[in-house]
């Protein structure tokens, strides 16, 4: 991942380098295991530093492989000339809008100008593949996006200011995913305001604030099973 968040719940992979060096050739057959075995789409997850190997691997795959939708699963910290290329390869996107407050976003994950750069994004993804579309037949995802925003202990994901963007420059009919799953992973547990779960008196104004602002499309999370929806 090419941030650095102090919470992260997948820090064993983003942050300690754990994993192995394979080539192109071996993802593809990763690639063709994964469409033998039925899976729904690829899925790539903040994968931009790694793109040009990412797209090499679909040299070596298989019609049934390169026929799945391919899904751009990232913090939301992208480059305008990356979603640009991507256009036409790229089926669906689940960006995130993590922070409304810079000086936040810096802080906690050492990404300088987050507010800027996520938001033109946002707007660049929803120009080129629009609204999320689901085959009614299989009830899957085939296009689009869905927004991801993960509360965070003390309001310091900004969610009223980011809802609001959101609602007034994206739409209402945008697809949202509420996340309430925050825990004090890796790092968290040293920092002040991290170092417990959310609280319901923090998760429920949310809810409630998607509601207030009239979203029509949205999943969010059961405290009791953060897994769902």
């Amino acid at each position: 991942c090419y941030l650095g968040c102090c919470f992260c719940q997948n820090f064993p992979f983003s942050q300690l380098d754990n994993g192995k060096i394979i080539t192109a050739e071996e993802l593809g057959k990763i690639y063709n295991e994964l469409a033998k075995k039925g899976v729904h789409n690829i899925n790539w997850v903040t994968p931009a530093h790694v793109l040009p190997m990412l797209l090499e691997g679909f040299l070596y795959a298989n019609e049934k492989a390169l026929s799945l939708p391919i899904v751009y699963n990232c913090s939301g910290y992208e480059s305008e000339e990356i979603i640009d290329l991507l256009d036409g390869i790229v089926d669906i996107y689940l960006p995130d809008i993590k922070y409304s407050d810079d000086r936040i976003a810096l802080d906690l994950s050492k990404c300088p100008n987050y507010v800027d750069i996520n938001r033109k994004a946002l707007k660049k993804i929803a120009a080129q593949v629009g609204n999320l579309q689901i085959d009614p037949e299989t009830e899957l995802a085939t296009r689009g996006y869905v927004i991801r925003h993960l509360i965070l202990p003390d309001n310091l994901a900004g969610s009223e200011a980011s809802l609001k963007w959101i609602s007034r420059e994206l739409g209402k009919d945008t697809f949202i995913s509420i996340m309430c799953q925050y825990f004090p992973a890796y790092k968290a547990h040293t920092h002040p305001l991290l170092n417990r779960a959310i609280t319901m008196d923090e998760y429920e104004p949310v809810l409630e604030l998607v509601e207030k602002l009239g979203f029509e499309n949205v999943w969010a999370q059961d405290p009791e099973d953060p897994g769902g929806a």
